[in-house]
């Protein structure tokens, strides 16, 4: 079982806040990949009203060590007032894998 390795997950709006999001945590070491998959037809409760909205989602693999500054840099950077930002444990990972995600992620959670 990996207890080093998960996967971050958030929906937005754009391609372009995606993309920008995705780079800035790879650039900032926060991630190791991120997947964007377009497509996603979310509904949900906002403020009284069921809202529908087209969104693309975000997985971010990622470590333990780095979650918690992965999700404020989300959180900071992204246009929702209340994001979805969700944490998975991985419980199995391949080995090699998951050497080259705690390779590349920082292990400096202070940055």
């Amino acid at each position: 079982m990996s207890e080093s390795c998960c996967i971050i997950t958030t929906t937005v709006e754009s391609d372009g806040e995606a993309s920008t999001i995705a780079k800035l945590a790879i650039s900032k070491q926060l991630a190791a990949c991120v997947q964007i998959i377009p497509g996603i037809t979310s509904y949900y409760e906002w403020q009284g009203q069921i809202e529908k909205s087209q969104e693309l989602m975000l997985q971010f693999k990622t470590t333990r060590a780095c979650s918690k500054k992965l999700m404020s840099h989300i959180k900071a950077s992204h246009r929702y007032e209340t994001p979805e930002i969700i944490m998975t444990r991985i419980g199995d990972v391949d080995p090699d894998y998951q050497k080259w995600l705690e390779t590349v992620t920082n292990k400096d959670t202070s940055l």
